[in-house]
């Protein structure tokens, strides 16, 4: 482990940890993804591997590139290091809602403000408050993170478990963040990880092109994949309106918290029959997304899926407006992050130049 890194840890360690134990357990996690970590050109002849990981892994320092010279991102010493994680995942991340209405439960960190998600290493001890949450009648979702940036912190690795993803998947995971580890609002999960989303997509479609080629059956097969992503979006968007709607109505109306319970099980069984119905026919590779029919919802779900895929149409405005120049893009992007609002910042960028 670098020099620096251990410092930091040594010297701040101590503080956090007598302080709050979560932290100190997000301080020993991060310490030993750390003592686990290779440089990459190391790694990627490690028989340990298989063929398809260590193809997979020798196309990161390309991406990693690409990321650099034509996005304009400034991912630091991220993914240049692996981590030999083998199949667990990068972290456990916990969301949580109220259950008769669209309003998150936050957390608040020292540095990083108020925030809608908490990340844990430890599987058991994110379980637990995933529990003592929804026993306290919270929504919630706990569920298995890819990845997660340190926004230049420590040297974010590619994982052993990331290399089971599809290429596509796995170029959009390393562009996303290391978005975050160039453009990153502290305060708005909302705007921060949509952003990303967009740019993971567009950047790693970009990366695609120019590596296999613009007509290439790699990259035709991937724009399938980025295409049945936005029909995601689109249902992921659906779910959170007519939910609104419907805790709108149910406010309305004064209805109590046990009624809009009872009654919004008709509108998530309903919702979910969307999916099969409209939604799954209109997939261009609908074997590939089986897992996302019958999906279990509730408010925790939703709102962690808004989060990520809603309002990428601004960005996609944005992006046009600058010709499709990803620096350019980054640049505007920036400003937003800088503003209180920061999408009505850009909705009022491109409103100036129409």
């Amino acid at each position: 482990m670098h020099r620096r890194w251990t410092l930091l840890i040594v010297f701040v360690a101590p503080l956090i940890a007598g302080c709050d134990p979560y932290l100190a357990h997000l301080i020993d996690g991060q310490l030993a993804s750390l003592n686990r970590i290779v440089p990459i050109d190391q790694a990627v002849n490690d028989p340990a591997l298989t063929d398809d990981e260590r193809s997979k892994l020798a196309y990161v320092s390309d991406i990693r590139q690409y990321a650099i010279d034509v996005i304009g991102l400034t991912p630091g010493d991220a993914y240049t290091v692996f981590d030999p994680n083998g199949s667990t995942p990068a972290a456990y991340v916990l969301a949580a809602s109220a259950q008769d209405r669209l309003e998150p439960y936050v957390w608040f960190f020292p540095i990083f403000g108020f925030t809608p998600a908490k990340g844990f290493f430890d599987e058991e001890m994110g379980r637990q408050e995933a529990l003592a949450l929804r026993e306290a009648g919270w929504d919630v979702l706990y569920a298995r993170a890819d990845g997660f940036s340190t926004l230049g912190l420590f040297p974010d690795p590619v994982r052993q478990s990331n290399l089971r993803m599809d290429l596509s998947d796995f170029a959009e995971l390393l562009m996303h963040e290391m978005t975050h580890s160039t453009v990153f609002k502290f305060n708005d999960a909302d705007f921060s990880e949509s952003m990303a989303t967009f740019v993971g997509r567009a950047a790693a479609e970009s990366w695609f092109a120019s590596r296999f080629g613009d007509s290439s059956d790699a990259t035709n097969r991937a724009r399938l994949r980025w295409a049945d992503k936005e029909i995601l979006d689109e249902y992921v968007v659906t779910l959170h309106d007519r939910a609104q709607a419907f805790y709108d109505a149910a406010a309305a109306d004064g209805k109590t918290h046990d009624q809009i319970l009872i009654e919004r099980e008709d509108l998530f069984s309903e919702l979910g029959q969307l999916f099969t119905s409209e939604f799954q026919p209109r997939l261009n590779l609908p074997d590939e997304w089986a897992f996302s029919a019958n999906p279990t919802l509730d408010n925790a779900t939703i709102l962690s899926g808004v989060r990520y895929q809603s309002g990428l149409d601004v960005y996609e405005a944005v992006f046009e407006a600058v010709g499709r120049d990803f620096p350019q893009l980054i640049s505007v992007l920036q400003e937003a992050a800088n503003e209180t609002n920061s999408r009505e910042y850009l909705q009022n960028w491109l409103a100036e130049r129409t």
